[in-house]
This record gives structure tokens, sequence and C-alpha cells, in this order.
């Protein structure tokens, strides 16, 4: 079953289309054009090189360490062509792009975006407080409350715990996936992470 005919909406009150119809626009498939192709660079370096370069990409894309340890050269190559392809039509929706590497880099442009935001609330709030309430409100005045929609839904959505894997949980509510599926997407594979203790009901159905 393709990608395409998997979404629907799941979480309550999300229509995926709203999501599949934004275009990534300029600005982010550049950052995914740089990112590929920095992390075909990391793979031909020296060990001793070639693990604090992957920290440091990981500190511009959030997220793509995980990536880099699991996708391989070869999907590494088709997602930087990938995105090269969309940087020639940036103002192309996501639902208009077929092939799995240009849909698992448009999500991921999405995703470093979220992973971003959480990393700052993090670093802005008293571990005592890193919830996601508080994350909820903290979105709530920021620029980046377009990409959290509603963002006083987010504790309903995600539940009241806010984890890494809650940037993930929160693309695949918009996305109209379920978490295994937008994880495959993501990672080329399947695996131990796909499933966690308090995911959502909806992010498995």
């Amino acid at each position: 079953m393709s990608l395409h005919a998997r979404i629907r909406a799941r979480a309550p009150g999300f229509d995926p289309a709203q999501f599949w119809q934004v275009a990534p626009g300029r600005e982010r498939w550049q950052a995914m054009v740089h990112k590929y192709a920095a992390l075909a660079h990391l793979a031909g370096l020296p060990d001793d090189q070639r693990s604090p370069a992957l920290r440091e990409a990981a500190k511009r894309w959030p997220g793509s360490l995980r990536e880099a340890e699991l996708i391989g050269p070869a999907h590494v190559a088709a997602r930087e062509a990938a995105a090269q392809a969309g940087l020639a039509q940036p103002e192309r929706p996501r639902a208009d792009w077929p092939d799995t590497p240009a849909l698992a880099v448009a999500c991921w442009a999405a995703l470093h975006l979220l992973l971003d935001d959480q990393l700052q609330f993090r670093a802005a709030t008293p571990r005592s407080a890193r919830d996601s309430e508080t994350f909820a409100r903290w979105i709530a005045g920021r620029d980046s409350a377009s990409r959290w929609p509603e963002p006083s839904r987010i504790p309903a959505i995600l539940g009241p715990k806010l984890r890494v894997r809650s940037a993930y949980l929160w693309l695949a509510a918009r996305a109209g996936l379920d978490l295994p599926s937008l994880n495959a997407l993501l990672l080329a594979r399947a695996g131990h992470w796909d499933r966690r203790a308090g995911d959502p009901d909806w992010a498995h159905d």
C-alpha cells in the first residue's frame, strides 16, 4: 500500500490535507540540500572524524544523527537528489510528490523544525516544568505556533508528558499517518522505536 493510501484523519480535529497541500518552500528545500550533502560527505570520513561531525550535523538538523545511522548511503544519495528536485520546484505541495525519497525529505524538513522547537523549550524551561501543557503555552506565544496549530490541543493529542517522541507524534497526527508508517518513511525501516508505552491510541490504529 502506498504512503498516500495510508493517509487518513487519525488524531481528533486534524485534517491531513491541510498538511499535504502546503509546499515546503525554497528555504526548507535548500536546507535539505545542505543536510544530505553533509551526510553524504560525513559517510566518507574516518571514524575519529565522523562521530564529532555527525554530532555537529545533529545540532544543525535535530534528528539527523539517528537518520544518518539508520538509512545508509543509498538512501542518503536518493534523498539528496530529491532535495535538489524539490529546490527546483519549491512551491510544489507535499501531496504532489509521489516518490518516497521526496516525501521523506519533505517530512524531515518539517520534523527538524518541530524538534528544534522542543530543544529551545527545554533550554528555556526548568526541568520540573517541561510538560506538554507548559510547552503548549510557550509555543502559543512564538512564531513557531504555525507549526503547532491550535497549540492548546497539544496535551490532548500528545498526552501530559513531553518527550522527544512528541515531535514525531505531532507530525504523524498532522500528516494523517500512524507512527510506524511515519517512522518507516523517515528511517527507511521498522524497529523497536515504533511503539512505546504512553503513545496515544490514534498513533497505532
